[in-house]
């Protein structure tokens, strides 16, 4: 369901620089590499697998159904995992703040496990108001960086610290960027009124196909992981979760401009200011809005709901998001309270963002019923699923099909066009397709990456290539021994490691990968925000990456074609100080 790609050898520099490993050189480690199911995951898989090879690094690959790859690459058991990250809401922050020693999206699993008590890392914060820290750990160091982050508000020194998180994130080489992502689909031209946004959800309450608006078959992706707007964290099922329930807020196409608008409240108003720095919000909810069960929504449904997505009982990957509200993390309780008779929600955020609004459009401040206050179930089936939204979820055959009938109780009503979406269930890129070819499905969202090039080809007004701010990467688990014969104590031990993990992203040829294997209109990457985030003067925050160094290119390292010879070159020579590399001739 959300939408990944990092590899591991960084560790080589400080290694030799400290006496390198135990005994001289080290034999070339076996990776081993996860991916879910997908013809384009697989094909780069692949491309990363023989790039190793040609220096004599095995990797093994394995793909694995894509429940089980969340979970797995989820708990760090994994070495290497194929990953990519899609923007929240515009605001270099949602890719920066999931690698937190607490978040539940932090697969890398920095500030947990051995990594934990780890002291290497140093931040100087005394410019912000903040202390200086020499040799950390990962929580004393990035958690309070982000944190820090988080109650600035002054736009400068917030992208300064921000560029600041990049730095560190970038300098332990467990993420390497392949390519900022864009949104590749299959939509039939008998479709009309159809739109998606930027963080590539897809919206079908207007649509029409061939002029009718009985029914549209669509196939985002296979089941869903959750259909619990708290627990939530794929943009297939963000996707779905947008036509089943109703926010705050909403995303709109407004004069053919997409556009953040009111929702279930009546309007999205401005917060007040209050003498602490804290910004209180006070919205009023329209009149008349139902369940899909008939039940009348109350403003405590809010209230209730918010606080539960937050709560640590929870544990939901998204549960940070509601940092910004004053009292999370604390021992006050989340400072949002409900009157149902004035039919008012009040929340007080901790400073203030210039993303709220976007963040009240987000799956995870969306409502939900009392009864999922009392069960853990009742997200898993069509008969017990209660909503808010535009539609209802008609039924329910697990791994083939869920049925989404327009929902009579949803008070914009009038206003849905598309009696019924059928969404089918599927991760065979081939299965899509036939079905698209034949008429079938009217939007796939995938395809065959080696159809690719014939699809643009035959279906140029039917194959789309869309704007998303996304980066497609590789993760590495941080406590993955890569020198595991070494005798350097744990921090000379990381450091070689992080210098490893550098090298092996160099050796990766970025626009192949772009042109030849995923071949979807896609940006090599080489920073880990993407492309598309404004920087405090209005410029893209992926340009400003790195400046201090005085590079002649954008971002952490060159990825340009011209640069890839010498990327080579300067891998082998790191790896060298530290492996026997069998050189492929």
């Amino acid at each position: 369901m959300k939408k990944i790609l990092c590899l591991a050898l960084a560790v080589v520099m400080l290694l030799c620089a400290t006496g390198c490993a135990k005994g001289g050189k080290s034999a070339t480690p076996t990776l081993n590499y996860i991916y879910n199911t997908n013809d384009a995951h697989k094909a780069i898989a692949e491309y990363v697998q023989s790039a190793y090879a040609n220096v004599g690094i095995t990797m093994n690959l394995e793909n694995q159904e894509w429940n089980t790859f969340l979970n797995t690459r989820k708990n760090g058991e994994y070495a290497v995992a194929r990953n990519g990250w899609i923007a929240d809401y515009n605001d270099p922050i949602c890719f920066l703040d999931m690698w937190t020693s607490g978040s539940g999206n932090n697969d890398v699993q920095f500030g947990k496990g051995a990594h934990k008590d780890l002291k290497m890392y140093s931040i100087d914060l005394t410019k912000f108001g903040g202390d200086k820290v020499e040799k950390g750990t990962w929580a004393e160091t990035y958690d309070v960086l982000i944190s820090k982050i988080k109650t600035t508000t002054d736009a400068a020194a917030r992208y300064e610290l921000m560029h600041m998180a990049e730095d560190m994130l970038m300098a332990t080489g467990c993420l390497t960027p392949i390519y900022y992502y864009t949104d590749l689909y299959m939509i039939d031209d008998t479709v009309k009124g159809f739109f998606s946004n930027p963080l590539g959800y897809k919206y079908f309450m207007n649509t029409t196909v061939d002029g009718k608006t009985d029914n549209i078959n669509v196939c985002l992706a296979s089941e869903p992981d959750t259909l619990d707007p708290a627990l939530n964290s794929a943009v297939d099922g963000a996707t779905m979760l947008a036509h089943l329930f109703s926010g705050l807020a909403k995303w709109a196409q407004v004069d053919g401009k997409l556009t953040i608008v009111a929702d279930a409240a009546k309007e999205l108003v401005k917060g007040v200011t209050n003498d602490d720095g804290t910004v209180t919000y006070t919205y009023t909810l329209r009149d008349g809005l139902k369940w899909s069960n008939g039940d009348e929504l109350k403003a405590s449904d809010f209230e209730k709901a918010w606080k539960r997505a937050a709560s640590t009982e929870l544990g939901a990957d998204y549960g940070y998001m509601f940092e910004v509200i004053k009292g999370y993390g604390t021992d006050e309780d989340l400072a949002v309270t409900a009157d149902d008779a004035a039919k008012t929600i009040t929340v007080t955020l901790a400073n203030s963002i210039s993303y709220w609004d976007e963040l009240l459009a987000f799956p995870t401040y969306f409502p939900v019923h009392s009864s999922a206050l009392n069960s853990d179930k009742w997200a898993t089936e069509a008969n017990t699923y209660i909503c808010n939204g535009p539609y209802v979820i008609d039924s329910w055959a697990h791994d083939s099909l869920i049925t989404l009938k327009k929902n009579t109780n949803y008070i914009d009503a009038a206003k849905v066009s598309m009696e019924k979406i059928s969404c089918y269930l599927s991760d065979d890129a081939n299965n899509m397709l036939t079905n698209f070819k034949k008429g079938d499905w009217q939007l796939i969202d995938d395809v065959p990456t080696n159809e690719i090039a014939n699809l643009k080809k035959d279906f140029a007004d039917e194959f789309v290539v869309a704007g998303q701010i996304g980066t497609y990467y590789i993760c590495w688990n941080v406590n993955f021994d890569l020198l595991p014969e070494s005798d350097l104590d744990a921090v000379a031990k990381e450091e070689a490691q992080q210098e490893i993990r550098q090298a092996m992203g160099l050796l990766l040829d970025r626009n192949y990968i772009v042109n030849s294997v995923s071949q979807g209109g896609e940006i090599p990457a080489s920073t880990f925000v993407a492309m598309g985030m404004t920087d405090a003067d209005g410029s893209e925050f992926y340009k400003n990456s790195n400046k201090a160094a005085g590079n002649n290119y954008v971002g952490y390292f060159d990825a340009s074609t011209e640069a890839y010879e010498g990327n080579v070159n300067k891998a082998v020579e790191i790896l060298s100080k530290y492996y026997e590399l069998d050189i492929a001739k």
